[in-house]
């Protein structure tokens, strides 16, 4: 058994499915130590590694590996240690580099640019010409525009907040790349949350050579592009660090770019500090896009596939995949190469079919009485009482997302909503659903209930 040829097909198949940030943080030094009697052993540097791909990504790594092996695979086993030379850089090979450097450009300015590259990990996939504007974006890309052309003099630090996958990672990379081109000498640094903890740590179990280094790392920068900052939650030392960098970085008028999955007063364990200096430049969420958002998207990536999709193709696709992004391109990816490969058109038919189960699966997955469930811890209303008849100010909201919720998360009719709701008519359904609708667009209020409430039912699906 080829234990690296493994290794790398199922480095391949995640990287699809995590953000850069995470997929390079926490894959780096693992590999594939064992195959023995339905259980693979997994190598990982250290118990803070282990533990987090336990937590993280175990089911991912699972499911991967069975692909790659006709036997069951019953577990997964960890193991402490460094991986062996046939493993040392599978990640950086499994992955295709693209090139920093503009060939059109002067010699000097290449040679500048290529120097304020170094250890940012931006990727060449992630600029502003890549990313699709919609409403449930707009604000958020508005704000990274004008940080990337004013850097430390407006909105610092930028703070974009929204659940995974809706392109908050895209945005703050594009930042880093116009600011580049604008600024190719200028140093810039983007890194996930995770690895922030990490050189910490090791910082402080080096001593104070490694520790010097590590302030020098973070603080002489340009701007400095931080993913998924909620992980600093209840690191008191971390935390204490951040805040001393992030001041260093702020004084000097130096920008700063945060992303997290909630509002920054949202994040249990962040110290009042850091709350504050967060809010005090602007605070931006991305929600989950639209109809019209996501058939542009769909759109674009086609054409960057080089592939011609029928639009009530593309519409079938968008009504059906809703969740994130990073999902809506994945899916795309996989109609793209089975039709090639089964050397069909790709028409709805070939499309419903690759798609069929999965939206079975999900629709049957999200019930009602998750939804209602989530709705009502929530809002802490009784359920009782939003399925029932009375019209108090304080239901009509609960009531009116239950609707929205059945409709786009459960896939159910609105009779079928109807006679859910206590025997509501199908017209008062369909008005409760345009409401919320409306509402996504331009009540912040609104948008983040139903951001917290969808996240709450896939985390419970995950």
């Amino acid at each position: 058994m080829d234990l690296v040829q493994i290794w790398r097909n199922v480095l391949n198949e995640l990287e699809v499915s995590l953000s850069t940030a995470n997929y390079q943080t926490w894959f780096r030094g693992a590999f594939l130590a064992d195959f023995k009697k339905g259980y693979f052993t997994i190598g990982a540097p250290n118990i803070f590694f282990e533990n987090w791909l336990k937590r993280k990504y175990l089911k991912e790594i699972q499911n991967a590996l069975q692909k790659q092996v006709t036997e069951t695979v019953v577990g997964i086993k960890f193991k402490i240690a460094s991986p062996p030379p046939e493993f040392k850089n599978i990640l950086q090979k499994s992955r295709v580099i693209h090139s920093p450097v503009d060939n059109s450009e002067p010699a000097r300015v290449n040679a500048n640019r290529q120097k304020s590259l170094i250890g940012n990990n931006l990727n060449e996939d992630y600029k502003f010409n890549d990313f699709i504007v919609g409403p449930s974006n707009q604000l958020a890309h508005a704000a990274a525009l004008a940080v990337a052309s004013r850097p430390g003099s407006q909105y610092n630090p930028l703070f974009i907040y929204g659940n995974s996958g809706l392109g908050k990672t895209h945005l703050i990379q594009a930042i880093g790349h116009a600011f580049l081109e604008k600024s190719p000498g200028k140093q810039v640094l983007y890194i996930s949350s995770e690895t922030f903890i990490n050189d910490f740590i090791t910082a402080v179990e080096a001593g104070h050579g490694r520790a010097k280094d590590f302030k020098d790392r973070y603080r002489n920068v340009d701007l400095l592009l931080i993913d998924d900052i909620q992980f600093l939650s209840r690191k008191e030392s971390t935390q204490d660090e951040f805040f001393h960098t992030f001041n260093h970085l702020h004084q000097n008028k130096k920008q700063v770019v945060l992303t997290a999955d909630t509002h920054p007063k949202s994040i249990r364990g962040l110290e009042i500090r850091l709350q504050t200096r967060f809010e005090g430049g602007m605070v931006t969420d991305i929600s989950q896009p639209d109809l019209e958002t996501r058939e542009a998207i769909l759109r674009h990536k086609a054409r960057k596939h080089g592939v011609h999709i029928e639009p009530e193709v593309i519409r079938f696709i968008a009504e059906n995949i809703h969740s994130s992004i990073r999902e809506l391109e994945g899916v795309l990816t996989k109609i793209i190469a089975t039709c090639e490969l089964k050397n069909v058109p790709i028409d709805t038919d070939c499309v419903n079919e690759i798609l069929g189960e999965m939206i079975k699966e999900r629709r049957q997955t999200i019930t009602p009485d998750l939804i209602m469930r989530e709705i009502h811890r929530h809002f802490k209303v009784p359920i009782d009482d939003i399925l029932g008849k009375r019209r108090t100010k304080e239901l009509v909201l609960p009531r009116q997302i239950a609707m929205f919720l059945l409709k786009s998360e459960g896939g159910l009719s609105f009779p079928d909503i109807g006679r859910i709701m206590g025997g509501k008519d199908h017209s008062t359904v369909i008005h409760g659903y345009r409401k919320i609708e409306s509402e996504l667009n331009k009540n912040d209020r609104v948008k983040d209930d139903i951001l917290m409430i969808k996240e709450r039912i896939y985390t419970f699906l995950r």
